[in-house]
């Protein structure tokens, strides 16, 4: 009996052949990555993890991501930045006005964690867990540079008169992302901040760092 020729298409390196479902776009996987580390932390969540949250083989999460560091770099570029320049964007539009850059930048903080919502959660996480691997990427990958040029502008404002001097601009940043994150990140598991509206958190936040600004007695959207 002569050898039947097989005409397939030959299979590409790291491809999974039948099992579980065995398709699974290069999106959704990055979706459930997030989704994964916004519930359990970047540094609890193994490539096995998230394969079988999404429903495929280990080797389809490696025919897209060699490894969890190729997994992390992609997350942090199409995902995270895109959200941590927005951010940074107001402070270059504002450079002169503390109230209106972070007026803007607590209304931004509410959009972004409504619109996303691995992003409350994930920084939760990344803050308050004991290994923090997305900030220790992103250190790595820009060093403080443009940390420590915020913190001269939140510094010039002081001197100049236009923002309190008793704020510690080392807290700042820390304190509007607690003001902010820190109720979108319970009010989907406190079923006693179930009333709660990302209107009326930008709100509280507004209200309460309002008076320890200086030179202004409310904050208006």
């Amino acid at each position: 009996m002569s050898a039947l020729r097989d005409n397939s298409e030959p299979r590409r390196p790291g491809r999974p052949r039948g099992g579980k479902r065995a398709t699974a776009s290069r999106e959704q996987l990055l979706d459930i990555a997030l989704n994964l580390f916004s519930r359990q932390g970047i540094a609890n969540t193994s490539l096995n993890a998230i394969a079988k949250e999404a429903g495929v083989t280990p080797a389809m999460l490696h025919y897209y991501f060699n490894s969890r560091e190729q997994l992390l770099d992609a997350m942090i570029e199409e995902r995270f930045l895109p959200l941590r320049s927005k951010i940074g964007t107001i402070f270059v539009e504002h450079a002169d006005s503390p109230v209106k850059a972070l007026t803007q930048m607590v209304t931004v903080l509410a959009e972004l964690a409504e619109q996303h919502h691995w992003f409350a959660p994930l920084w939760m996480q990344e803050v308050i867990g004991e290994m923090p691997v997305l900030r220790t990427h992103l250190h790595a990958r820009f060093g403080d540079e443009k940390y420590q040029a915020t913190l001269a502008t939140i510094k010039r404002w002081q001197q100049e008169g236009q923002l309190n001097r008793d704020l510690a601009p080392e807290l700042l940043f820390t304190t509007l992302l607690s003001l902010v994150l820190v109720p979108f990140s319970r009010m989907r598991n406190d079923e006693r901040l179930n009333a709660l509206s990302p209107e009326i958190i930008v709100k509280h936040a507004l209200a309460v760092i309002g008076a320890g600004l200086g030179g202004q007695s409310r904050l208006d959207r």
